[in-house]
């Protein structure tokens, strides 16, 4: 019987077949290696420090990478599954996903189109901001086109994540090479998330280059590429935003756009305001399983018994809400399955316009009576 607290090693030897070097870089080498157990494929990432001088500052760079690639989990984001660290050495492997495609420079779109490669590499960034991590080497080497045209943003060698008041990550950037840095870095020496939408705004535009013009999203471009921080996003969130409030009017059928602002409204009319704050549920999927066992315990009744069980499928923060029971269950059944059958771009796009509807609903601050002398 192992007692909590037993360290329990597994010195089981795993067979790796090694199939072919994939690139070299300043501190180490990548390879591709077939794990003879399961037939699959995976990139291995070796870490050792090319320059004497900054050995141990290299090989924590690397421990770091390791750290933020295992905090991460998002479909436009490289996958990372074991790691393997010699300190002794200052030596170390990174077991990761192997992504069998091309730069996103070298990308000639097939199925997919360039303004969806814009939304997918958005959403990856949102990501990263929302857990407070900058890549901080923007460049096309790292944004990979796999071959089933997915977006994969790769190599967080110079990642950080963000603590306390370090909010501007001050230190190395290594973003692709512009003839112009943002106003906040080249004046401040500040580099944040609003850099990175500088950084992203500006490699896109050299991708697309004599085509911007004719991009559905040279208008977000053109934002995302401004000098001074006051004239340029503040979000990667807001920038999805903006993105999802033009694309449902044109990715989405009249049925489906129909079934949205039905749901929606319904959501919306039940929220009479929130109260100190407002707080969304972000994740698609933490709503989807929500919606999922709600309409389990309700499926026996025609309406929804507890209008609170819905609301708070989107919400996180308190709210007021009428109770009267005559939201019918299809209408939050049907929504439900549309939800789930869209890709996760479009269901993302969905719930960012519920979102902006619901960020319109009055907030009411709450007085503590107990702060007041009488």
């Amino acid at each position: 019987m192992v007692k909590p607290g037993t360290i329990v090693e597994f010195n089981t030897e795993k067979q790796f077949l090694h199939v072919k070097t994939l690139g070299q870089g300043g501190t180490g080498d990548t390879h591709l290696f077939k794990d003879e157990t399961t037939d699959m494929y995976f990139a291995f990432k070796k870490y050792a420090s090319k320059d004497s001088n900054y050995i141990d500052e290299n090989y924590k760079r690397f421990v770091d990478e390791i750290k933020i690639l295992f905090t991460l989990s998002h479909p436009n984001i490289v996958r990372v599954y074991n790691y393997y660290l010699y300190p002794e050495h200052k030596l170390g492997y990174l077991q990761m996903e192997y992504i069998d495609g091309v730069s996103i420079d070298e990308y000639s779109p097939i199925w997919k189109d360039w303004p969806e490669i814009f939304i997918e590499t958005v959403s990856a960034f949102e990501y990263l901001e929302s857990n407070n991590i900058l890549h901080r080497d923007i460049r096309p080497a790292n944004i990979m086109i796999d071959d089933e045209e997915n977006v994969k943003i790769i190599d967080f060698g110079f990642g950080k994540k963000l603590l306390g008041p370090d909010k501007d990550g001050r230190s190395v950037l290594l973003n692709w090479p512009v003839t112009q840095w943002p106003h906040e870095t080249a004046d401040e020496g500040i580099y944040n998330h609003q850099s990175e939408i500088y950084f992203l705004g500006k490699l896109f535009s050299n991708i697309l280059g004599e085509n911007l013009s004719d991009f559905k999203f040279n208008y977000i471009i053109d934002k995302m590429v401004q000098l001074n921080p006051r004239e340029r996003y503040a979000t990667f969130e807001d920038i999805s935003i903006d993105i999802s409030q033009g694309v449902l009017a044109i990715s989405f059928t009249e049925q489906e756009k129909n079934l949205y602002r039905g749901f929606a409204e319904v959501l919306s009319k039940y929220i009479v305001n929130h109260t100190n704050r407002y707080d969304p549920v972000k994740d698609p999927s933490t709503i989807i399983k929500q919606l999922s066992t709600l309409i389990r315990n309700s499926s026996l009744e025609e309406y929804i018994q507890d209008n609170s069980q819905l609301i708070s499928c989107f919400l996180n923060n308190p709210y007021v809400f009428r109770s009267s029971k005559d939201i019918p269950l299809t209408k939050v059944t049907e929504f439900y399955q549309f939800l789930q059958g869209l890709d996760p771009v479009k269901q993302k796009i969905v719930l960012d316009n519920i979102d902006v509807r619901l960020s319109n609903i009055n907030i009411e601050v709450e007085i503590d009576d107990d702060d007041l002398p009488f």
